[in-house]
């Protein structure tokens, strides 16, 4: 690629784009870039996405609910991530926020729907696949070519790619994210058969990465793996560079826990959503993951789902049910996630519950780890400072 071409924006699509982690950590970057296109089908994640990056952008007149629906109806969405909802039972001030965040994030709604003739050109395509049928809270359904489970969405993108291939519009970069149990034993066939694909359309694929929140500056012990694949037949290094920039785990857990309650009366009310009656299954919950709220408190991995018995951090705490303990605020799941709380507050005009957006932050990405590995990718291109030479 000419240096010409470094000097435009970077061309970036996000396939199960969830809330944009990815289009975060290139703004944190202060990259040149452009997200010329998403791929998601879940309505929260699709309003939650543009309240968080496009709160600023205005929109123009907003057409009738009838023209809303035909518009909307071209593309398959779900409101619980599973089946394709039917839009019409779906409120009207819903579709209405619907179509405005469909339209200014540029999505082209569910991944089985896109088609390398639509998908605009871009130089790097990130893809975090679902993790359902990989993870040990799943249901162990796998990822498997044909067998229909979520995870095997993978396959989608080979066949774009492939689409893409025919119409000479291969992205130089991509990017794929999942839960570390996708380089497990029984899974481990199928990426190598993913990867092999991936290789005869013209691709070299990195090392996959095994990277910790941890290791990037978050008390959060979030493991997830990452691999980097590349147009040509150079070699690449990412893993072994990212490797090299893991910072000393040295934390202050309180910048991330947000306990002044007597002073912030938001805080105080978040900290209530989140209490937890001392039921038996949940006094279990606080044997297992209680915590002292301090600067040296590291929690465990934030799932899409913070009831269960394995949660990412119980503290104690009174509040409107008495003495017992609560969970992380959806807030503070956004900073251990690498989000900023004026990124947070963007979203609480949409009045989600903690439930969805507990859902929708639990299957993001932390934004640090994306941060070194897109610093490592373009080090010195697309406005990106050069990464510091030891």
């Amino acid at each position: 690629m000419s240096n010409e071409k470094y000097s435009r924006p970077l061309r970036v699509f996000e396939a199960f784009a969830g809330i944009g982690a990815q289009a975060t950590a290139l703004k944190r970057l202060n990259a040149k870039f452009e997200v010329v296109g998403i791929s998601e089908w879940l309505v929260d994640a699709v309003i939650c996405y543009d309240a968080i990056h496009n709160a600023n952008k205005p929109y123009g007149e907003v057409p009738s609910y009838e023209e809303q629906l035909d518009y909307l109806s071209e593309f398959e969405f779900s409101r619980d991530s599973i089946r394709k909802t039917n839009l019409r039972s779906v409120e009207p001030e819903v579709i209405e926020k619907l179509y405005i965040a469909h339209r200014r994030s540029k999505n082209y709604g569910s991944i089985s729907q896109l088609t390398g003739e639509i998908m605009p050109k871009c130089d790097i395509l990130i893809y975090s696949f679902p993790c359902q049928d990989l993870s040990t809270g799943g249901n162990g359904g796998g990822m498997s070519e044909g067998s229909g489970t979520r995870s095997s969405l993978l396959w989608e993108i080979e066949r774009i790619l492939g689409e893409l291939k025919s119409l000479n519009k291969l992205p130089r970069y991509l990017l794929m994210e999942n839960v570390k149990t996708i380089r497990c034993e029984r899974f481990m066939p199928d990426l190598e058969k993913f990867l092999g694909r991936l290789k005869s359309m013209g691709y070299e694929n990195d090392k996959p990465m095994l990277l910790n929140a941890l290791d990037f500056g978050i008390p959060q012990e979030r493991e997830r793996a990452f691999i980097v694949s590349k147009l040509g037949n150079h070699p690449l290094h990412v893993s072994e560079t990212i490797s090299r920039a893991k910072k000393e785990r040295k934390f202050d857990a309180t910048q991330f826990l947000r306990l002044d309650y007597e002073t912030r009366e938001v805080l105080r009310n978040e900290a209530n959503v989140a209490q937890l009656n001392a039921t038996p299954s949940r006094q279990v919950m606080w044997e297992k993951n209680g915590k002292l709220a301090n600067a040296d408190t590291i929690i465990r991995t934030i799932t899409c789902n913070m009831d269960r018995t394995n949660t990412a951090a119980l503290f104690e705490y009174t509040g409107v049910l008495g003495e017992t303990f609560r969970r992380l605020t959806i807030r503070e799941a956004f900073l251990f996630m690498g989000f900023t709380e004026e990124e947070y507050e963007r979203t609480i005009h949409l009045d989600f519950s903690y439930r969805r957006m507990n859902r929708l932050i639990g299957n993001s990405i932390v934004v640090n780890v994306l941060e070194e590995i897109f610093r490592e990718l373009f080090n010195g291109r697309y406005g990106i400072n050069p990464r510091e030479k030891n």
